[in-house]
């Protein structure tokens, strides 16, 4: 049976993983983590064709099962692929499992932590009392001082230059002619004209300007990825209509939003699970654009969600995957108690499956 796997964050960079059945303490647990490429997450977030075991330390029993903490080598990991679904396979003291891994909640990536102020303090004040250097360092006659040199504290600067009294008297009338050029513009009317010449009609009367219309914001872009499945959950809609929109989204190319919404559409609904499930089973997968080639390990996952309400057909055909896929070991056992219970409540294709295999 696939192994339900689930994920919540625990800050930053962190998180906890709990495999759901009743386990005791394990001696050593390791898990790889397969995107649905096919590629496995190897060292320093980079992804792989082989798998890649990643030792975990943490794993203890718990209520509703086991729980392991991850840090930011895996989480990193699992936020920078959007959503993808990613397979989970588990060596728990040597016995091998997989399950698809649901996200509880969003989870946070390490950058997300709180940055660390970077604004450098202020320059000190510097203190020109004493050396009276400003700007360039040039000294410049302080308050008290004797710019002759003689010693003698005068208690005020050194006098005006007879130069500057000249420029003072330029300055002045430079300001009195500005002024009467001013009054002379108001009296002949230069100032307040509001119309140009030619916003004038014929006989004179100015035309009120017509100010050009102020252009609307551009809208918003639209939502995409995780952001536009958040969205849509938001409004707690139906699971056939969340299934519909995971399609939509599909056939847009939004890949990211579309495996969000059909993981939650088929954690929901049996029916949908089984329906998602087919199109991840070799004799009936069709291509399209985010699921574009069967496989296997996502069909038993989504096959056993509905196995598990009860549909007879479902459970023969997850039967059948399991013992196809295994030689030996617990998958393909689990798969004969699948096609057993099947043939057992009636399905004869399920028998002939078990006949064919010994009758076991």
């Amino acid at each position: 049976m696939a192994l339900k796997i689930e994920i919540e964050a625990a800050g930053p960079g962190r998180a906890r993983l709990l495999v759901g059945g009743s386990r005791r303490a394990p001696e050593s647990v390791v898990l790889a983590v397969q995107r649905n490429d096919g590629r496995y997450l190897g060292l320093d977030g980079q992804w792989q064709v082989t798998p890649h075991w990643h030792p975990q330390f943490s794993a203890e029993p718990a209520p509703d099962g086991l729980r392991m903490e991850a840090g930011p080598d895996l989480v990193d990991s699992i936020v920078a692929v959007g959503g993808s679904p990613l397979l989970i396979t588990l060596r728990i003291d040597g016995v091998e499992a997989a399950g698809v891994l649901r996200m509880r909640g969003a989870l946070i990536g390490s950058p997300a932590r709180a940055p660390r102020q970077s604004g450098a303090p202020p320059a000190p004040a510097t203190d020109l009392g004493a050396t009276g250097l400003v700007g360039d360092g040039v000294k410049q006659p302080t308050f008290g001082s004797d710019p002759g040199g003689s010693g003698e504290d005068t208690g005020m600067t050194s006098a005006t230059p007879k130069g500057r009294t000249r420029w003072s008297w330029v300055v002045m009338g430079a300001i009195t002619l500005s002024a009467v050029a001013g009054v002379a513009a108001w009296q002949f009317g230069l100032f307040g004209q509001t119309q140009p010449a030619e916003s004038l009609d014929a006989v004179g009367t100015p035309i009120p300007a017509v100010l050009p219309p102020t252009p609307e914001p551009p809208p918003p872009p639209p939502l995409t990825g995780l952001e536009l499945a958040r969205g849509f959950l938001s409004a707690r809609p139906e699971l056939d209509a969340v299934y519909a929109r995971a399609e939509q989204a599909e056939q847009a190319g939004d890949c990211t939003a579309a495996y969000a919404l059909y993981s939650e559409a088929a954690n929901g609904n049996a029916g949908l699970a089984a329906r998602l499930a087919r199109r991840y089973d070799p004799p009936t997968h069709t291509p399209s654009p985010c699921i574009v080639a069967p496989d296997t390990p996502y069909a038993i996952v989504y096959f056993t969600d509905a196995a598990e309400q009860g549909d007879i057909a479902v459970q023969r055909r997850l039967g059948q995957l399991m013992v196809e896929r295994e030689a030996s070991g617990p998958t393909r056992e689990a798969g004969l108690r699948w096609l057993r219970k099947a043939a057992e409540a009636g399905d004869a294709e399920a028998r002939r499956t078990l006949d064919g295999l010994g009758g076991r």
